[in-house]
Formats: C-alpha cells, structure tokens, sequence
C-alpha cells in the first residue's frame, strides 16, 4: 500500500466528491444531522480546488480520503464557548483549519484518518501557522476520537452558520505546531 498527500487538482474532483459522499453516508448511518442536507456542494469542492485548499490522500493512486486546509481564518472561530489555546483570531490567523475531512467507505481502520491529519502539519507549518483548529459535531464520536488521538485539546464549542436544520453547535479543537 503506497500512501501519498497532496494538493488536490481539478482531476480530482470525482474522487474527492465521492469520497465525501461516503462521509455524509457514514454520518446518516451514525444518526448524525451532520452533512445531510445540500452540503458540501459540489461548488463548495470546486472552489477548495480552485483555492489550492483541497488535499487528498492516495492509496495506490485511488483517492481515498480528503480535506480542505484553510489558511484564512474562521469568522465563527471568532466567538468561542471556552478558550482556544492561542489568541490568534479570523482578522490576523496564525492558525489553519481544518475542513470537510472524510474517508472512503471500506477504507476505515487503516489509520488513514490520522495519516491525513498528521500530514495536514507540515502544510500548516509552511504556511507559517503556529496552530491547527479543527471542529465537529458533538455526535460524531469517531472523529472526536481520532481528531484527540492525533494530539488536538478540546477548546470549547462554536457555533456554525450553514447547519440546514442540524446542530448548530461544533466541539472545537486546537493543535499547537
């Protein structure tokens, strides 16, 4: 098994879309509002190619698990329910974030998820980032699991704007680099 990260290209597009389609099956599956409304769109995954923040993860030249690293800041991220672990905020981000992160179906238990993660660092790092920040919903017990397991602490909760009808609330995580 040959594993390799990297950015994502518009060649990518059906291997990333499918990939997250997968995620938001495993999230209905768990009963998890989650990503079962519209989003993502597929223009949402459009502009994270476009903007150079898609990344995937290739097994043997299939993609099988992606995320979107994003070096902008976070507006909601702005407005956190306890503490971050830096006092960096969405005006001047020292920090990257971590979005829309999914492995394919039948790739589950490879520790693909925590490669994806770890490997997100050293991008992070060259973008001069002095943190990683990451959230989810408080229900998704498998990726509160690994997102601790690859070394983040529990900040808080925030609250997201583009929930179509499911929680709005996000248990938050940061990373020191």
């Amino acid at each position: 098994m040959t594993l390799q990260f990297r950015i994502a290209d518009h060649g990518d597009f059906d291997g990333i879309w499918a990939v997250l389609m997968d995620g938001k099956a495993a999230l209905g599956h768990l009963g998890i509002d989650q990503w079962q409304g519209a989003y993502p769109t597929q223009q949402i995954v459009r502009d994270d190619i476009e903007a150079g923040h898609s990344y995937v993860l290739e097994e043997d030249g299939e993609v099988v698990a992606t995320t979107v690293i994003g070096f902008t800041g976070e507006p909601v991220y702005d407005s956190i329910e306890g503490a971050w672990l830096t006092t960096s905020d969405s005006r001047d981000p020292r920090y990257a974030v971590l979005h829309r992160v999914a492995v394919a179906q039948g790739h589950g238990g490879k520790g693909l998820g925590r490669n994806l993660l770890q490997s997100a660092e050293p991008v992070a790092r060259q973008h001069g980032c002095e943190s990683l920040r990451i959230e989810t919903h408080p229900g998704n017990i498998p990726m509160l699991k690994l997102i601790e397991r690859c070394g983040f602490s529990r900040c808080g909760i925030v609250h997201i704007s583009h929930a179509e009808g499911a929680s709005t609330d996000r248990v938050a995580f940061e990373k020191l680099l």
